[in-house]
This record gives C-alpha cells, sequence and structure tokens, in this order.
C-alpha cells in the first residue's frame, strides 16, 4: 500500500499502512545504529552493547519477521557498521570501537566470529564496505581520519601484525562514510568529518616525474603545500557535518551525499 502511494500521486495511505510490520526487541533498550539487509530478506542489527543480532523474514509478505535472541558475540565495545558478503549468502562483516574488523558466519553454531583483524586502526573503526567487483576487498575508515583497504585471502604479514593493502591520511577528521563503486572494482569514495568527499582510484600509479609534479599540485588553506597522493582523483567541498555518501547503482559515476547543510547529488568526469 506504501510503494502503491508513491507510485499513484494523491492516493491515501490508510492508518495501519503507517505501522511497522515488526518491531526488534532483541537489543532491549541498548542504542545502537549500524545494520544491512541481505537481498534474501534477513536483517542484522548491531548495538553499543557489542552485541550483533539477526532478524529474518519468514516469507515473501514481509509481515513474519523473528528475531533471534542469541547475539553474535566477539566485539568488546561499540559495533559500528555491518555488511554482508556481496559473494557469500551466510557471511557478513563488522567493525567496532575496540579497533577491529570481524568475519562471521550465520551458520556458526556458537555465534562466534570465523576471522579477525585485531589493531586494524588506531582509533574506533566507523564504517566499512564490501567490494562488489573483487569480493575479497573490504575498505574501513578510521576515527582519526584515516582508511584503508584489506585483501581478506591475505590479512597479516609474517608476523602476525595486521597489515592493509593500501592506507591513506588524507582526511583531517573522523571517516563518517565509505564506499567502493559499483561500477569499477578500484574506485572508492571517501566521506569525512572534515566536510570533504574524496574520490580515489587505487589502481592509479605514477612514474617519479609525475609523482614529484602530483606533490606540488596543491597548496592547503594554510599556504602549505600537501603531498597528494596519486590516487587522489577528486574533492567535493561545499557540504558541512557530512554523514554519508553512496553511489547511484545505474548512473555510473553519480553520487549523493546527506549533511546538516543538506543533500548533494553530483557526477565528476573522474569517474
Amino acid at each position: 500500500k506504501l510503494m502503491n502511494a508513491f507510485e499513484n500521486p494523491g492516493t491515501q495511505v490508510p492508518t495501519a499502512a503507517q505501522q511497522p510490520l515488526f518491531t526488534i526487541a532483541s537489543h532491549g533498550t541498548t542504542e545502537g545504529y549500524s545494520m544491512d539487509w541481505n537481498p534474501d530478506g534477513r536483517l542484522l542489527t548491531g548495538d553499543c552493547g557489542s552485541n550483533i543480532y539477526l532478524t529474518t523474514r519468514r516469507n515473501d509478505t514481509g509481515s513474519n519477521f523473528v528475531a533471534d535472541r542469541s547475539p553474535f558475540k566477539g566485539h568488546k565495545a561499540s559495533v559500528e557498521d555491518l555488511q554482508w558478503s556481496p559473494e557469500e549468502a551466510s557471511v557478513f562483516a563488522s567493525c567496532s570501537v575496540d579497533q577491529t574488523i570481524k568475519i562471521w558466519d550465520v551458520r556458526a553454531a556458537n555465534h562466534s566470529f570465523a576471522l579477525e583483524v585485531p589493531g586494524a586502526h588506531d582509533s574506533d573503526i566507523n564504517v566499512i564496505s564490501w567490494n562488489r567487483k573483487s569480493r575479497y576487498l573490504l575498505a574501513s575508515g578510521g576515527d582519526n581520519g584515516d582508511f584503508k583497504v584489506w585483501d581478506m585471502r591475505k590479512w597479516s604479514d609474517p608476523s602476525g601484525r595486521a597489515t592493509p593493502a593500501a592506507e591513506f591520511k588524507w582526511h583531517r577528521k573522523a571517516i563518517t562514510s565509505i564506499e567502493w563503486c559499483p561500477n569499477d572494482e578500484s574506485v572508492l569514495a571517501v566521506a569525512g568529518a572534515d566536510d570533504q568527499i574524496t574520490l580515489w582510484d587505487l589502481a592509479v600509479e605514477l612514474d617519479a616525474e609525475e609523482e614529484a609534479r602530483h606533490r606540488e599540485a596543491m597548496v592547503g588553506p594554510d599556504g602549505v603545500k600537501r603531498d597528494v597522493p596519486a590516487q587522489l582523483l577528486f574533492i567535493h567541498q561545499g557540504q558541512q557535518n557530512i554523514k554519508e555518501l553512496h553511489w547511484h547503482p545505474q548512473i555510473h559515476g553519480a553520487l549523493a551525499s546527506t549533511a546538516a547543510s543538506g543533500f548533494n547529488i553530483f557526477k565528476t568526469i573522474s569517474v
């Protein structure tokens, strides 16, 4: 009925249709904001008490949900973001204030994690994004402004230390949103609390001469030249307190972002 109202302007929505189909009570009164839908109708929700719960839709109408009361336990602090694997229907990733990234399988009888990246960042990990093209790549953004790309085929170096495939520290404040481009496996969009959205192409490599010229290309607001990474394609500014960004699933290179100052929809020539 709600979808019918969208498709037919002027349609009156019955009061009953404005009520929730289901309320997840698994978290009790604990605050939380991390969640992700699986295409098959399962919903993951995480809370500030370090717990993750699974809610399953039982039929195609969406009116019958079952909330699991047994949490996925392993984090030691607030769960900040959740992402289902684009390839394995039973696998998902999580990140936390405890500075770890964990990989889980919902089929595990004890609801414990299968893999872990301890000390993935030196600060709270705010956001993660699973690459839809190269599905072994996972990106993460930290509270100190850095973001990293992880190759799940090789989490660590021979000493066991967590080693990212790529790491950048361009943003001056916390990373608030991160997402891989759905059309290009090497392109990534990153939003920060420093009022910037940056676009990156991790496939770019420069020779020594080009790299030197690139370093001289940008002067910061303080008048000091900044070392510009070759992979940095574009900087979008003008919004204040940016919270979230998403690539358009059909329009190649189009992005939408939310901020305290409003919504932006833009498309660059870079992607």
